[in-house]
């Protein structure tokens, strides 16, 4: 694939015309309802999976550490001695809006 973002669409478009896969250019069945082949498709998926572990164990890790430096674990924001709540008010708030829709 080239380089440039203008370039791989080109490319993408052109092979996809074809029916070719986007990615690589191997060609498709055509009763196939998918645009990429099987090991496109096999990557991608390996690779969103990848990516979204190592992201809900940062946010994980962030939320303990949050936790037991008494901040509200969405925000950061200190929360006060006294606070028995885990969120500040104001996430509270927010969550309780967002979970009424």
């Amino acid at each position: 694939m080239p380089a440039k973002a203008k370039e791989r669409r080109i490319t993408y478009n052109q092979r996809k015309e074809q029916g070719l896969c986007p990615r690589c250019g191997v060609k498709i069945k055509k009763k196939g309802k998918f645009i990429f082949c099987d090991d496109c498709r096999a990557f991608f998926r390996n690779y969103n999976y990848e990516c979204s572990e190592n992201i809900n164990e940062l946010r994980k890790n962030r939320y303990e550490e949050r936790k037991q430096l008494h901040q509200c674990p969405r925000c950061g924001k200190k929360l006060g001695k006294k606070y028995k709540k885990i969120m500040c008010q104001t996430c509270l708030d927010k969550n309780h809006k967002y979970n009424q829709k």
